[in-house]
């Protein structure tokens, strides 16, 4: 009897074995369906997305780097987005852009969290020597000369005035 025994141990390892192999190999098969599904559907949004062109604005700098720009002349006009008149501060800054003659303009946000140190509404200080000492208000724009702030306007009627906006 012992013989009997020992044939239906092994008989039982041998189902037992086969059938967690059949699970193994049906798992590999199962998965392998679903990544060929998933590679066509990520491959079909690659083709969809290449058509589409990604953009970097690059005339919207932060204060730390707006005085390093390549142009030799050019504005910098500084706002905080999320200012009531800031839809008023966009229209002068799109009619300029459009203006013959008219110089780059580079915008800062001072809503960003990059530049939120530097608005300070009742302490204005555009005259400093070092750039973490400039301090700006609601709308500043600042005429830049070889890296250098040459003049500074701090309200929307002198600003308009210095683009010849009526």
């Amino acid at each position: 009897m012992n013989y009997m025994e020992e044939d239906k141990a092994v008989r039982n390892f041998i189902i037992v074995f086969v059938i967690v192999l059949l699970l193994v190999i049906g798992l590999y098969f199962f998965t392998t369906f679903l990544n060929k599904d998933n590679e066509s559907k990520n491959t079909s949004d690659t083709n969809s997305n290449s058509s589409e062109e990604t953009k970097v604005d690059d005339t919207i700098v932060i204060i730390g780097t707006m005085l390093q720009k390549a142009d030799k002349d050019y504005y910098v006009l500084l706002y905080k987005s999320d200012d009531a008149k800031s839809y008023e501060y966009s229209s002068i800054l799109s009619q300029y852009k459009m203006s013959t003659n008219s110089l780059p303009v580079y915008t800062v946000d001072l809503a960003n969290a990059l530049n939120s140190k530097y608005y300070d509404k009742e302490n204005i200080n555009l005259s400093a020597s070092n750039v973490n000492d400039l301090r700006f208000g609601d709308i500043t724009l600042l005429e830049v000369k070889d890296n250098k702030i040459v003049k500074s306007f701090d309200s929307l009627e002198k600003i308009k005035k210095e683009w010849k906006i009526s």
